[in-house]
């Protein structure tokens, strides 16, 4: 099915910006004119300069500054602000796009914009990329340890400086993605008592080796993947197994936080 939407940015209930209104600024920055924006935007040229003059009247910036004819005619041209307001459609477009084709991906989750974005859009080197939100931060010197807990329930630690958390803008309740290295990530078959490490139960769903290297994909609940890269001599000790339960182990420190804003 080819589910479309189409974007309207209003103010109080009264039109700003659509698609055509947005070709229509697109042609007048192309052309630097409102009649020959007009005309290539499918306008007339009465109905170009309404859109224009409630667009300048209802924002608080003008979006097209029109220039007096003189001995080669008059002109017009974008403002910054419509410069602006146009790159700000795009986005929002691309993300409401980016949301429709998560609506038919069961693989998306779907507690977050930053969910979505980081599935579509996000390039790291980390192998794996966890959605959770804060539960708890706990002030330790110029450090923070934030809490946060995954769809399954799962707590993560994660440690992060008073600099991040504000440049982060982190606070309770607050979606955030966590970003680990997979060779970050070791495996233990017993969960150890009093450790300060990250310890996630999971069932191993599948198992890849090259070399020296083998690297596990662990189920650890709520849809969520856990990737371990470990050495071959330790899978041996581990006596690793196709649908065998073992834990996740890595360090707060080891665990990247992204947020948006």
């Amino acid at each position: 099915m080819d589910l479309k939407a189409q974007l309207t940015l209003s103010i109080a209930d009264k039109v700003i910006a659509n698609p055509r209104r947005i070709a229509l600024l697109r042609q007048i920055q192309a052309a630097g004119s409102i009649s020959q924006g007009a005309k290539l935007a499918g306008f007339s040229y009465k109905a170009a300069w309404d859109a224009v003059k409630e667009m300048n009247s209802r924002l608080d910036h003008a979006v097209v500054i029109s220039e007096k004819g003189g001995k080669g005619g008059g002109g017009a041209r974008l403002t910054e602000f419509g410069e602006r307001l146009m790159q700000v459609y795009a986005l929002t477009d691309e993300m409401q796009d980016m949301v429709l084709r998560a609506l038919w991906d069961q693989d998306v989750p779907m507690q977050s914009l930053l969910d979505v974005m980081a599935h579509f859009s996000l390039k790291t080197s980390a192998r794996n990329q966890i959605s959770a939100k804060i539960v708890a931060i706990y002030p330790q010197g110029l450090n923070e340890r934030i809490m946060v807990e995954t769809a399954a329930g799962n707590k993560i630690l994660v440690m992060v400086t008073q600099v991040s958390r504000r440049k982060l803008g982190l606070e309770l309740h607050k979606s955030v993605l966590l970003l680990i290295k997979a060779p970050l990530v070791s495996l233990l078959c017993e969960k150890q008592q009093d450790s300060d490490q990250n310890q996630l139960s999971g069932t191993v769903t599948e198992i890849k080796a090259n070399g020296d290297s083998v690297e596990v994909t662990l189920d650890i609940g709520g849809g969520d993947i856990l990737y371990a890269s470990i050495s071959r001599l330790l899978a041996d000790e581990l006596e690793l197994a196709m649908g065998k339960a073992y834990y996740g182990v890595f360090k707060p420190v080891q665990a990247i936080i992204a947020s948006m804003g």
